[in-house]
């Protein structure tokens, strides 16, 4: 009896070392295919997330480091405010003040912009828009070459226009600037505080009769639609 039990026992424990040697085996196999499988795979295939991952990542650094600029077609529009905050002179004396727009050309076209025609928008402290009185036009006036500048692929422009602050009464002031071609456009009743500024524009022509100083001429290649810059602040003390 004795020596039946321990043929059962060298049995059984030779049968539990068969089963686990056959279970290492199996693992040592599939883990050989499995590395063989991965490294048949394509590089970009397993690069690709981290590559959008990377491209997402840039894109939201150059949003965030033109947060006062909008693109359209191509097409990058930025407010410049070259002096964020202007001191106004005292009363009866008038004060320069400096403000324009940036466009970059993003695009495989060059286009032409009519610059005369972007205009300024103000916001008062309330981030209320003020209205724009006086914008008439001296239909006399010629156009120049530098109105109307070809923006190539890959260049930028940029226009800086000056205005001035001016006292109407003792207790408020006025902005003014020169619009379309000699004519001109006013921001009345402002006082010290935090404004903002943006420019609009609009086309919907892309060729004009123009009068240039070799008389009318057909001019081509403007880009037509509308834009708004970003608003940027101003601050009158």
């Amino acid at each position: 009896m004795l020596i039946e039990r321990c043929q059962k026992t060298i049995q059984n424990v030779s049968k539990y070392f068969r089963l686990n040697l056959l279970a290492t085996f199996l693992v040592v196999v599939f883990v050989f295919f499995g590395t063989m499988v991965l490294s048949s795979v394509p590089s970009w295939l397993t690069a690709r997330e981290e590559v959008v991952l990377e491209r997402v990542a840039d894109m939201n650094k150059s949003e965030s480091h033109h947060s006062n600029a909008v693109e359209v077609d191509g097409f990058r529009f930025e407010t410049l405010v070259p002096e964020r905050v202007v001191h106004v002179h005292k009363y009866e004396e008038e004060t320069p003040v400096q403000f324009g727009f940036r466009i970059t050309n993003q695009a495989s076209i060059p286009y032409r912009f009519e610059l005369q025609r972007f205009l300024p928008e103000l916001s008062d402290p309330h981030r209320r828009l003020i209205k724009i009185n006086g914008i008439n036009r001296n239909t006399s006036t010629e156009a120049e070459e530098s109105d109307i500048p070809l923006i190539m692929p890959g260049e930028s422009l940029e226009f800086l226009m000056t205005a001035k602050i001016s006292w109407y009464r003792k207790d408020c002031f006025q902005l003014l600037g020169q619009a379309i071609y000699g004519g001109f456009w006013t921001f009345y009743n402002l006082k010290p505080g935090k404004y903002q500024v943006r420019f609009t524009y609009e086309n919907l022509l892309a060729k004009k009769q123009m009068f240039l100083y070799k008389g009318k001429t057909e001019v081509d290649s403007f880009w037509t639609g509308k834009i708004t810059t970003p608003f940027a602040q101003l601050h009158l003390r």
